[in-house]
């Protein structure tokens, strides 16, 4: 399963039945998606910036994100990336996890007045795996490259109900490697999340 479908899963709450992190879930997707495009080698880093390498890519969600790096007139930072166009990547991965049938999808009015998007998860145990991932992943000394990237995106994206603020302070070291070994999109994803906290204290 791809990591932007993983992220969205991990984030969601099977016992309140809704999605956490709806603020900025958008931003941790695109980091996964840009996680992802690395360790597909479909992108490199050069000298902070998300370089295209000219590996193409099968899945939809992330070439639509490689095309736009590649139309780009000029090498930008990961963070610009990372920020881009959340709402459609979220939209996007959302819609790709319906047409597979893991999630439902149902429109109505909030207050019976704010259009929203109620979400249903077909398989919570599917949710409960990839939550037993990270919190293995957590407490190994190794791991595979998909699921490292995963519990990074999950501590640094502040999917609380993968990972709680306790467990982020006590495994901060652990973060701190699987973040590194995840590449650049992580770091650019906690100053994106942090630029966000700040306009919404700030508004």
């Amino acid at each position: 399963m791809e990591l932007t479908s993983q992220v969205y899963l991990l984030a969601y709450n099977t016992d309140r039945h809704k999605l956490t992190c709806n603020g900025y879930l958008g931003y941790v997707l695109r980091a996964a998606a840009l996680t992802e495009l690395l360790q597909l080698g479909a992108l490199s880093d050069a000298d902070g910036k998300a370089k295209p390498t000219g590996v193409d890519v099968a899945d939809p969600v992330l070439a639509d994100v490689l095309r736009d790096l590649a139309a780009a007139p000029k090498l930008k930072s990961w963070k610009h990336w990372v920020h881009r166009a959340q709402t459609p990547m979220f939209r996007a991965v959302q819609q790709r996890l319906a047409d597979a049938r893991l999630i439902s999808t149902e429109r109505y009015r909030w207050l019976g007045l704010f259009p929203a998007t109620r979400v249903k998860v077909h398989s919570h145990r599917l949710v409960s795996e990839l939550r037993s991932t990270v919190s293995r992943t957590l407490s190994a000394s190794s791991a595979h490259p998909q699921e490292g990237a995963l519990t990074a995106l999950a501590a640094v994206g502040e999917i609380r109900i993968a990972i709680s603020r306790a467990q982020t302070r006590e495994r901060k070291q652990r973060i701190e490697q699987l973040a590194g070994q995840a590449g650049p999109a992580l770091p650019a994803l906690r100053k994106v999340i942090s630029d966000h906290h700040a306009a919404t204290t700030a508004g």
